[in-house]
């Protein structure tokens, strides 16, 4: 049974929608971004304090990891698509779900603080919004607009992947 992957921006859904998922699909799940603090023991903005650099090298060993699992939902964090070796990994058992969501909508619930890449202020989440869009659409089998209920997102992929 193929993995369910989701990519997608920060505070696109991923988390919530992965974990509706699991539920009505009775898969396990499991978040890189949990996944990679459990393992290396430090927090992702501990990370980020060493180096962006750091941190990818390790979203990449565990992205490898997951990626040789079957049957699961994955949530991924919203640079996973920096590095081709992250998506070439969750493709291997996976199929792949980019949400999509506005920009503004994703102002709106997230607290900006504690998301590191967002420190220099919102302006920052539009730039990687167009820095990212192109890599997401590429690096996905399904593309789905999350403008609607997380209930209807959910109901939509789990039609598109039957």
């Amino acid at each position: 049974m193929k993995n369910i992957v989701l990519i997608g921006m920060m505070g696109c859904g991923k988390t919530t929608i992965s974990t509706l998922l699991a539920k009505k699909l009775l898969r396990p799940l499991i978040d890189i971004d949990e996944y990679l603090v459990d393992k290396y023991q430090m927090t992702i903005p501990q990370m980020f304090e060493i180096s962006e650099d750091y941190f990818r090298e390790r979203e990449t060993i565990c992205c490898q990891e997951v990626g040789q699992l079957e049957g699961y939902i994955i949530s991924t964090g919203g640079g996973v698509i920096k590095n081709s070796k992250n998506i070439e990994a969750l493709r291997e058992n996976g199929m792949i779900i980019y949400i999509d969501r506005p920009v503004e909508a994703i102002l709106n619930d997230v607290e900006i603080s504690t998301r590191p890449l967002l420190k220099d202020g919102p302006e920052k989440l539009y730039d990687l919004y167009h820095e990212r869009h192109e890599l997401y659409l590429q690096a996905c089998d399904f593309h789905i607009l999350n403008n609607n209920s997380l209930e209807s997102v959910v109901d939509h992929i789990i039609q598109m992947i039957d």
